[in-house]
C-alpha cells in the first residue's frame, strides 16, 4: 500500500470550481475514466487540499493517504521486536495504546466541543484502550481510579445522548490526563 499519493495541477482560476466538483463527484461515486487520476482520493483516511494563486494561475495540490487495509502491517521500526513482545505479554506496547487513545480522544474532544455526541465506535475504542491503559503499572497509577470514574461518566453521558454531560466528562478526562502527563511525560 502506498503511504500517500499526490495530484499537482496548474489551472486557470476559473477552472477551480469545476475541478472541486470533479473531486466531490469522485468521492461520491468514483472517479470517471477521463479523470482516472482522481481514484486516489477514494476511500481516503486523510485528504489534504492546498490551493494557491501563483502568477495568474491556480496551483492545486491534493494529497491523499489511503485507509489501511486489515492485512496491512502497521509501520514500525521495531515490528519484529514488538510482535515478539506482544506475543509474550498478550498486551500491546503502552506507547501503541497511547497513540490510539490520542487519536480517538481528539475526535471525541472535537465532537463534544462542537455540540455533538462522538461516533459510538470511537467511544468504544477509547473506553477499551482506557481499560487496557490502566492495567499497566508505573505510568501514573495514582490517577487511574479518578480517570476511570471520569471515563465511566463520559460513556454514560454518550449512552444517554447527553451532550452537556459528555462535554463536562470530556473536560474532566482532559484535565486528569493533563495533570498526569505533567508529572510522567
Amino acid at each position: 500500500m502506498a503511504k500517500k499519493t499526490k495530484i499537482e495541477k496548474y489551472i486557470q482560476p476559473g477552472e477551480l470550481p469545476a475541478f472541486l466538483r470533479k473531486m466531490a463527484d469522485a468521492l461520491e461515486g468514483g472517479a470517471p475514466e477521463d479523470d482516472a487520476y482522481l481514484v486516489m482520493i477514494e476511500g481516503f483516511k486523510k485528504l489534504k487540499i492546498n490551493i494557491r494563486n501563483e502568477f495568474g494561475h491556480t496551483a492545486v495540490k491534493v494529497t491523499a493517504k489511503p485507509m489501511p487495509e486489515e492485512n496491512d502491517e502497521i509501520p514500525d521500526d521495531k515490528t519484529e521486536n514488538s510482535a515478539a513482545e506482544e506475543a509474550t505479554t498478550d498486551k500491546p506496547k503502552y506507547k501503541t495504546i497511547k497513540k490510539r487513545m490520542k487519536a480517538s480522544f481528539k475526535v471525541i474532544f472535537k465532537s463534544v466541543h462542537a455540540g455533538t455526541i462522538p461516533p459510538a465506535g470511537v467511544v468504544e475504542e477509547f473506553m477499551a484502550d482506557s481499560q487496557l491503559m490502566v492495567s499497566y503499572e508505573g505510568y501514573g497509577d495514582e490517577y487511574y481510579d479518578e480517570y476511570m470514574e471520569a471515563c465511566e461518566k463520559f460513556q454514560q453521558a454518550c449512552t444517554d445522548s447527553d451532550v452537556e454531560a459528555a462535554h463536562k466528562a470530556c473536560d474532566e478526562i482532559n484535565s486528569i490526563t493533563a495533570h498526569c502527563h505533567s508529572r510522567y511525560k
